[in-house]
């Protein structure tokens, strides 16, 4: 019998339908009470299931944080291809590029509210070893994707296996690092998306001319 997969009915879908419910209680818990306040219990109690069913999903706190954090990184990367694949943006790294730095951009109401439960997450995880690994770990494999890209974009034709990108792994770590910042003012109000986005931009394309001049 074939199993159950994403978007189709029947016991698959309601088995991942049920896990999304209490991680959406986590994530309205987080943005309104913070993550001090997460508990089983009360996480329960916000879902409207029993403390069995959270345990059944998932087995302490830890584990809660943990995957509702994976589960904030999904929706932005799930966000990102799906504007990719409305502009047929797959086949051009510099479109990829810019796609997922405007992902990082907080733009609606909802967009706000994961970023800043998941601001909320990474200071709950920096004290606690294992959630601090997957947090470096997520930006790491961000770094990587953006190097990678940078490679396509300023060495257009070269092999798909290159070798020592460590040259343009600083390029990349700036401007997720500026990109985050910045979306950080969105949040406060210091700064309109749009304005952040001008400011990213900016930024990539002026180390884009670099590197590029640096490749000649």
């Amino acid at each position: 019998m074939p199993s159950q997969r994403p978007g189709v009915r029947g016991p698959g879908a309601a088995h991942a339908q049920r896990r999304q419910h209490i991680l959406d209680a986590v994530f309205a818990i987080v943005d309104a009470e913070g993550t001090e306040q997460i508990s089983i219990r009360h996480v329960a109690d916000r879902a409207g299931v029993s403390v069995g069913r959270v345990q059944h999903y998932f087995p302490s706190k830890d584990a809660l944080l943990a995957e509702a954090f994976a589960a904030i990184n999904a929706r932005g990367s799930e966000r990102v291809r799906v504007r990719l694949a409305a502009e047929d943006g797959f086949d051009d790294p510099e479109t990829v590029l810019m796609e997922i730095l405007d992902g990082l951009l907080p733009r609606t109401e909802e967009d706000r509210r994961l970023f800043r439960v998941a601001q909320a997450f990474e200071a709950f995880a920096l004290p606690r070893p294992s959630l601090k690994a997957q947090v470096a770990q997520g930006y790491e494999e961000l770094a990587t994707l953006l190097t990678l890209l940078l490679y396509k974009i300023v060495a257009p034709g070269s092999p798909e296996s290159p070798g020592d990108l460590s040259p343009l792994r600083p390029h990349a770590y700036r401007v997720v690092a500026l990109t985050v910042g910045l979306a950080g003012l969105v949040i406060t109000g210091n700064l309109t998306p749009e304005q952040a986005r001008e400011i990213v931009f900016a930024h990539l394309h002026g180390s884009l001319r670099e590197l590029r001049l640096g490749s000649e």
